[in-house]
């Protein structure tokens, strides 16, 4: 991943930590920062499904137009519903990333073992 091409709204949540870490006394600071990241991702994986739903229906909507004069009613009923089901999800329902209380180390450590014997054992 290259990290050399900075966003402004990198600029601004860095903008933000740093007003953060000036209410709080220095001892409070990783906390401070770890709001403050957690925050910024939970923005960013918003407006990442959000640009994601908008694309993936501009795309259903092409399909659509393109392909309803060609298939049967069955088809057409489908898509559809698969289209509506896709526009009545928010970004967050789509994400099912919560903001509600955070994985211990023990799950993290318990996920990636799993993620890691998985994989073992399909011979990745």
């Amino acid at each position: 991943m290259d990290v050399t091409g900075v966003w402004e709204v990198d600029r601004l949540a860095a903008a933000d930590l740093l007003t953060s870490l000036q209410a709080v006394p220095q001892c409070e600071w990783p906390d401070a920062i770890a709001k403050a990241f957690a925050k910024a991702r939970l923005e960013n994986y918003q407006w990442a499904a959000q640009r994601v739903r908008e694309t993936v229906i501009e795309i259903l909507e092409t399909e659509a137009v393109e392909e309803f004069q060609r298939k049967e009613m069955v088809w057409t009923d489908g898509f559809r519903h698969a289209e509506e089901c896709l526009v009545a999800q928010t970004p967050t329902e789509l994400l099912r990333v919560y903001s509600g209380s955070s994985k211990s180390r023990g799950q993290v450590l318990r996920s990636l073992v799993r993620t890691a014997r998985q994989q073992s054992a399909l011979g990745l």
